[in-house]
């Protein structure tokens, strides 16, 4: 039998009455912070309404007509507890932006050893192509690597299913004609956070409130975010990607992609929005919640 929640977050329902961002909240019944099955890759589907009501208004406020989301969170609790936290189109396939540059250095990741070690010459030419967004500098770690081919062929070796309109292009998401969807991106990144290189890959990633392009993002949150963020400005896109820590003990890994967005202003706000509301949120979950086994 799959692993459960010993309670329904009873400890939740008696001590909240408001969740996230300062706001009053509707009162949240035991029903919406049950959990159910998930599709059998061991990922509970969390069930709350108001949270699940609050992230498709956020994502609504920064869409028009022409918008096109695709969404997928995971958390994983001190108490060994994982939930598949949202979704929204997760299998669309949009253009990625510079998240595309998670599949290039976790390739050259793969093909080089010295790529891994930290402080290495390979290492550091790498975090600052992550660090900052640098298009040429992606193109080029990438032709170390072999090309595209190199990519596709990581991601058979991690066994990643991949969705089938995937489309790699270039190293950098320069092009527009890069494709996919936020499901691809949270495979990989929960292929690496359980790998022995976690360690070395979350050191590339710009973080919330310190340095490269999330220097001046998501710093107030209470929590941590280090993530790869994704911009193009001609039929705008903007995105995120990544993984984010709560003062509770809960970690996400998490793929926000908005694919023409009103404007990249509008799409990072409903980006960084989610985010919040998401670590919020995890920081009222008890981390005494045991998962109950056979």
């Amino acid at each position: 039998m799959k692993k459960r929640f010993s309670t329904v977050f009873a400890l939740v329902v008696a001590s909240l009455s408001v969740i996230g961002c300062g706001r009053q909240s509707e009162q949240i019944s035991s029903e919406s912070l049950s959990v159910d099955p998930g599709s059998g890759d061991g990922f509970e589907q969390y069930k709350n309404e108001r949270f699940a009501r609050a992230l498709d208004q956020i994502f609504s406020r920064g869409s028009d007509s022409n918008t096109r989301w695709s969404v997928s969170v995971r958390a994983y609790g001190p108490r060994g507890q994982k939930l598949s936290l949202y979704k929204q189109g997760e299998t669309r396939v949009v253009k990625p932006a510079s998240t595309m540059k998670i599949l290039t250095s976790w390739t050259a990741f793969q093909k080089f050893s010295s790529a891994s070690q930290i402080g290495s010459e390979k290492y550091n030419y790498i975090r600052e192509m992550m660090k900052y967004s640098d298009n040429q500098m992606a193109d080029t770690v990438l032709g170390w690597c072999g090309g595209v081919s190199s990519s596709y062929a990581m991601l058979s070796d991690f066994g990643i299913g991949k969705s089938p309109m995937l489309s790699i292009v270039d190293g950098s998401g320069l092009s527009y004609d890069n494709k996919l969807g936020a499901q691809d991106l949270v495979q990989i990144l929960t292929k690496i956070r359980s790998s022995d290189k976690m360690k070395a890959f979350r050191s590339l990633l710009p973080v919330g409130g310190v340095d490269g392009t999330l220097s001046s993002r998501l710093g107030h949150i209470n929590g941590t975010i280090a993530a790869k963020t994704g911009t193009l400005t001609t039929d705008p896109t903007a995105a995120l990607a990544g993984y984010g820590d709560s003062r509770t003990g809960w970690q996400i890994v998490f793929a926000m992609l908005g694919d023409s967005v009103p404007s990249v202003d509008t799409g990072r706000s409903a980006i960084d929005s989610a985010v919040e509301e998401i670590i919020t949120t995890l920081n009222y979950l008890p981390a005494s919640s045991e998962v109950a086994s056979n």
